[in-house]
């Protein structure tokens, strides 16, 4: 008798199906690292086309700028978008001159023995996503049209930084003028038949076939507008020496002042001021002292900013050479005071000056003294330092005025001062005989023989 056979199931098991669902997705995760990798190709190779077409563009805008400006061009960034991407489209310049040398527009004030010949463009362009793919970049050499230099005559290259490390300061008013005889014996220098163009977005400006002789270079506010440089001058100035077939330059930093408001004894309301007040901005670029009282102050926006002292201040005793130095003031940092017999100590004001900190609260001493009604002219000159004073050993003298309030009798007057030893005079009109003063205790007061001394100490 035979056994009839049982009917088998047709088909796949569970772990067969597994192992054909992993591997059809290997094949799969392949295939699409394939694809990806040959999409980001094609993404690349257009992104760069697209780079060496902005970049062909850009050498021909420099082109038909240096057709009719080659000394005024100036570097430049653009950000064109092209198919959704954005491009950075970067322009740097710099001359070839005669010596070999390149530069963009900086000179030695006592002139070079090269002069202006070829202006090289350099463009670069970056995109986002480039990776460790270089940039593009295009060259090229572009030759005035017309002759820029003369063997008998020379070159003044103007260079202008913002002192903020942002680069150049564009618009800038730049004068060439002879440096008066009265100044320079023979001087042979000629007015200039042009002046230069304003400074172009790299800072600079050049002045061409230049007579030889010594020339005063100076800048100005862009429409009256408010600039200072490092040493807060609002019309800076250079000499520059150009010789014949040679190169001169003058070095600025210049930017739009910052403008601080000024808050004279702020610690001492209603107190007389003096007219002839010097303040002293002090920051890494060192000591600038301004006279007079201005509701406003306009400073170079220097990054390190400015603490500021009433008076006269120089904190070097000694000279490089280990010499005395004459112009030292420490009187006026409250800081440079020892500390007191009962702790007290003095602070640095605050405060500080910035582009961030506009307002300057400027904290002085104050006495009060006793003088006729009427009196009208008070004078304060610095005296031998005593009560810990740390001295002075420039002669400091400060003028108040006021309006006599009647002929007869006596009145008390609070004056503001700088920290340090005083001694205070009065007199009826500036024709008159000063007289000393009897001075009253205020904030610090201690009283001497014949002086006052206003302390900065507080408690710490």
């Amino acid at each position: 008798m035979r056994t009839q056979e049982r009917p088998c199931d047709a088909g796949f098991t569970l772990v067969e199906v597994i192992v054909a669902i992993t591997v059809f997705g290997i094949i799969i995760a392949g295939a699409l690292v394939g694809i990806a990798s040959v999409m980001r190709i094609t993404s690349d190779n257009s992104a760069r086309a697209q780079a060496v077409n902005l970049a062909a563009g850009a050498i021909d805008t420099a082109r038909i700028q240096a057709q009719t400006n080659i000394t005024g061009m100036a570097g430049s960034t653009e950000t064109p978008q092209v198919d959704g991407r954005t491009y950075t489209v970067r322009r740097t310049l710099d001359w070839q001159y005669t010596d070999g040398t390149t530069n963009r527009c900086s000179a030695s004030a006592a002139g070079t023995t090269a002069q202006l010949l070829f202006l090289n463009v350099h463009i670069t362009v970056t995109w986002p996503g480039m990776g460790s793919a270089a940039p593009v970049k295009q060259e090229t050499v572009f030759s005035p049209s017309t002759k820029i230099n003369d063997p008998t005559l020379g070159t003044i290259l103007v260079q202008v930084q913002s002192i903020t490390g942002s680069g150049g300061t564009a618009g800038v008013p730049v004068s060439v003028v002879p440096t008066p005889l009265a100044d320079v014996p023979g001087n042979t220098a000629l007015a200039l038949a042009t002046q230069p163009t304003v400074t172009n977005a790299d800072g600079c400006t050049v002045a061409i076939k230049v007579v030889p002789g010594t020339y005063t270079v100076t800048l100005g506010g862009p429409g009256g507008a408010q600039y200072r440089d490092q040493d807060q001058q609002a019309a800076p100035t250079k000499t520059v020496v150009v010789k014949a077939g040679q190169s001169g330059g003058a070095s600025f930093t210049y930017d739009p002042a910052i403008a601080v408001a000024m808050q004279y004894a702020s610690n001492t309301p209603g107190a007389l001021l003096p007219t002839n007040l010097t303040t002293s901005f002090v920051s890494t670029y060192g000591v600038a002292r301004l006279t007079g009282m201005p509701a406003t102050q306009y400073l170079s926006p220097i990054p390190s900013g400015y603490v500021v002292y009433p008076g006269i201040y120089d904190s070097n005793t000694t000279n490089g050479d280990g010499t005395v130095n004459v112009s030292s003031c420490l009187s006026t940092d409250p800081t440079a005071w020892p500390k007191a017999s009962d702790g007290r100590i003095g602070k640095t004001p605050t405060p500080a000056v910035s582009k961030d900190q506009l307002t300057a609260a400027v904290a002085t001493g104050a006495v009060t003294v006793t003088i006729n009604r009427s009196d009208t002219v008070l004078t304060a000159t610095t005296a031998a330092p005593a009560n810990g004073d740390p001295g002075c050993r420039v002669t400091q003298r400060y003028t108040f005025a006021r309006a006599a309030s009647g002929t007869s009798g006596t009145t008390d007057v609070t004056l503001a001062l700088p920290y340090g030893t005083w001694s205070v005079t009065a007199q009826k009109d500036a024709t008159s005989l000063p007289r000393n003063v009897t001075a009253k205790g205020l904030l610090g007061v201690l009283l001497n023989t014949g002086s006052v001394t206003l302390d900065p100490r507080v408690a710490p």
